[in-house]
């Protein structure tokens, strides 16, 4: 019975601390006034901060911020036509594949 009571005292509390929605917020909304110059310098930028090479970040993820500038990235790429997936500063392959194809036709924007 007590077992009981701290389950249900669990799930009514959950909802009031906020765990119903643990997904990032969205950040789009402070990019989509960007021109598609300044998309490209905050991509280069992120890139840079992320030491991105051949599929690699140079810096952990687990760092503050990190997941963020890479969240940032995906968003951006995401505006300028090359990346379509979720944008959770997860470094997959969705992520890669538009990471490299930005970099190779990055002198065509």
């Amino acid at each position: 019975m007590r077992y009981l009571f701290l389950l249900l005292l669990i799930a009514a509390l959950a909802p009031m601390m906020g765990c119903d929605d643990m997904r990032p917020a969205p950040i789009e909304s402070a990019l989509s006034h960007l021109s598609t110059a300044e998309l490209v310098e905050k991509a280069d930028s992120a890139l840079e901060r992320l030491e991105y090479s051949h599929g690699k970040v140079g810096v952990n993820l687990g760092r503050v911020g990190m997941r963020m500038e890479l969240r940032t990235l995906q968003s951006c790429l995401e505006q300028l036509g090359y990346f379509e997936g979720p944008r959770l500063g997860i470094l997959d392959d969705k992520t890669v594949t538009a990471i490299e194809h930005y970099l190779d036709s990055r002198d065509h924007l």
